[in-house]
């Protein structure tokens, strides 16, 4: 079972977020993934946007996929992250 993070905008959708990323999890784990949605990593720093990335790319380190959500190409946090998971050879995968 491979580990696969979620990735996508939540910057400036703030309210709408949670029910975009349980949706992906939801979906992923019924096709036989390990997701990671990184709207329930605990956030053990500041609150910044830094802050969040930090904990974020912890966890897509410790994955072997990632899942962009179709708003991705908006989000900055999410380019990061394809950036990062294309460095270090995880599959790519597109809603």
């Amino acid at each position: 079972m491979s580990r696969i993070y979620i990735s996508g905008k939540i910057s400036g959708i703030e309210s709408e977020a949670p029910a975009l990323f349980q949706a992906a999890e939801d979906y992923l784990n019924s096709i036989g993934h390990k997701s990671v949605n990184p709207m329930k990593i605990e956030a053990k720093h500041d609150q910044s946007w830094s802050g969040f990335m930090r904990e974020d790319i912890k966890a897509l380190c410790d994955c072997d996929e990632i899942y962009m959500l179709c708003n991705w190409k908006t989000s900055e946090g999410a380019k990061l992250e394809l950036y990062i998971a294309e460095k270090l050879g995880l599959k790519i995968n597109y809603q």
